[in-house]
């Protein structure tokens, strides 16, 4: 009996060639280091992508920017994002005291909360922003057309929708686990 519930799929086990045939799917378990790596700039791609104006406003013209009230709010936001990277990398609080950061205050959690601060941060900059230099953004950007909004709406939903395609095809690209014949 314990061998007909360890080898059923629906308790979780697979006969051994279905089950090894299912997990060379999962690249994490032959490749851990590319994952981590992965997983990395899956973080680090968007963080730099959607800061580089904030970069460039901050580093390459700093007299410029320290005028503006901005300023500040930008750099929260950064040291924020960037306390939120550590945390969530070093798992701080679980290694200082194991078993203590388990359901309130662990690393996951603290990246959460680092982050939500930080867009926050970079809510307000941006508003400080648009009110601080509406006359400027008027005067030097052209307005929108309905041609740009639906350009950019289209474009949206055809990315989002090959997302779900690629990844709902790739869920039955999985094999099948071979049912465990019952020797008689």
């Amino acid at each position: 009996m314990l061998s007909q519930v360890t080898e059923n799929p629906c308790f979780g086990g697979w006969p051994s060639p279905a089950r090894a045939r299912f997990l060379r799917v999962f690249l994490e378990i032959q490749k851990p280091r590319l994952c981590k790596v992965i997983r990395v700039l899956a973080f680090a791609y968007p963080y730099t992508w959607d800061s580089l104006p904030i970069f460039y406003r901050l580093f390459l013209f700093p007299g410029e920017s320290a005028q503006n009230e901005a300023t500040s709010y930008h750099q929260k936001h950064m040291i924020m994002t960037l306390l939120a990277s550590f945390l969530y990398s070093a798992h701080l609080p679980e290694r200082l005291a194991p078993g203590r950061f388990d359901y309130i205050g662990h690393s996951h959690q603290l990246f959460h909360v680092c982050v939500i601060l930080a867009t926050h941060m970079q809510m307000e900059a941006i508003l400080l922003d648009k009110t601080l230099r509406k006359e400027w953004l008027l005067a030097t950007s052209k307005p929108f057309s309905f041609s740009h909004i639906a350009g950019a709406i289209l474009l949206c939903i055809i990315f989002s929708l090959s997302n779900i395609i690629y990844f709902s095809a790739a869920l039955y690209r999985i094999p099948k686990p071979e049912l465990h014949k019952k020797e008689t």
